[in-house]
Order: structure tokens, then sequence, then C-alpha cells
């Protein structure tokens, strides 16, 4: 049986059982609950256990894992495009591929193709939030781009538009439903009925677009960029 778990009390009414993104077992349970009561609940969920941990535990070593190498594949945009070695202390992307100088470390690589990508970003997203926010009638004071893995976009309440650079890895149609569900933002600080209907009015497909970002998403859980 499992031994090795962290209990967090709380004000909470029921126990609920989570795994960590570093796969261990996190018990969260009402203030007062006794030892015992715990170690049955833990005890009767085993099977639950085991298959998740052992999941995200195989996702954190391929994570660990990842590194890049040319001849790799890179996504822009939807489209998988090749990361080749050029003899140049250069790196870049010109429209067909990735490249990068053959002689970088992988460090130095990763770091290179970051920047790539959150050049990419800016210039991507800022002519889509530009086009989308005059079909919309809004105007967004900025854009800017972030590193956040979690979370595609935000907007702040000062009318700023976040957006992760990793969105660029995304199909157009799914880059510009994030976009329009953050300019939604602007008129609807919230997920309310009329938030997203302002959505579906733009893009009454949003749905799927939404599934593809939660496959995106699955792909980007086992690399580490930064």
């Amino acid at each position: 049986m499992t031994k090795n778990y962290t209990i967090k009390y709380s004000k909470r009414k029921t126990l609920g059982l989570y795994i960590t993104k570093n796969a261990e077992i996190e018990v969260r349970v009402p203030k007062a609950t006794p030892k015992k009561v715990i170690e049955d609940f833990v005890n009767q969920h085993q099977h639950w256990i085991n298959s998740h941990q052992d999941a995200v535990a195989k996702r954190l070593a391929e994570r660990e894992n990842f590194e890049l190498r040319f001849g790799s594949n890179l996504l822009f945009l939807g489209r998988e495009l090749p990361l080749v070695p050029v003899e140049k202390p250069i790196f870049g992307y010109d429209g067909q591929r990735f490249y990068a100088y053959g002689e970088m470390s992988a460090e130095e690589l990763k770091a290179s193709l970051v920047g790539v990508y959150r050049r990419l970003a800016k210039k991507v997203l800022s002519t889509m939030v530009n086009e989308l926010a005059r079909h919309m009638g809004l105007k967004p004071k900025a854009v800017k781009i972030n590193g956040a893995r979690t979370r595609w976009g935000s907007c702040s309440s000062a009318g700023n538009l976040n957006f992760s650079w990793y969105l660029v890895m995304a199909e157009e149609t799914t880059i510009r439903y994030v976009v329009v569900h953050e300019l939604a933002h602007l008129l609807e600080m919230n997920h309310s009925p009329n938030f997203w209907g302002i959505v579906e009015k733009v893009l009454p497909n949003y749905k799927a677009e939404r599934e593809k970002l939660k496959n995106l998403q699955k792909k980007l859980s086992v690399q580490s960029w930064e």
C-alpha cells in the first residue's frame, strides 16, 4: 500500500487525491480529519494512484530527457519544419526551416530557438490581434509575449493582451481562437454566456479549436524548452 504521500489540511468538506507535476501523491482533506480515515481513503484508491502516478512519472522522465537535435522537426503554425545545422554562427527561421550554427551546444541551441520563437510569436500575434481587433471594433493597449506553459493567453484589466510564445506552434485557426478569446475579455472579464456568445459570433467553431489546444498541450507536456 502507498505510504509516501503529503497531507494538506484546509476548509474543504471532502477528501481528494492529486498527483503533482513531480509525480508525488497529495491528499487534500478537511481540517481535523483522523489519520486512519486518510490512510483508508488512500488505500481504497490504490489502483487510481498507480495508474495516474505512473503516467505522470513517465511524462516527467520524457520531459527531463528532452533535447533538441539537428534533424528534428519543430512546430510552427501547425507545420512540422526541419531543424538544420549551418556552418556560420547564426540561427533563425527562413520560412521553410529552422536553422542554427552546427557547433552550438544543446543549451545554446535551445536558448537560440526560444529567441527565434519569441520573435515569430511577436510578429504573428501582433498582426493577428490588429486584424481581429479591427473586426471586433476593439482597441487593446499592447500585445506582450511571455513563456507561460499552461496559459496560452490572458487579458489584463489595463487592456493589455499577453500570449505564450508556445502558441505559434498551433495552427493559425487555433491561434485565432486564443486571440478572439482574449479580445472578448475586453468586453467581458469573465466566462459568462455573454462572453462565449462574443467568441462564437466571430468563431462559430471555437470548440474544435479549443480541443486542438488540449492536444498541443499534451505534446508540450513532455518537452522542456526553458
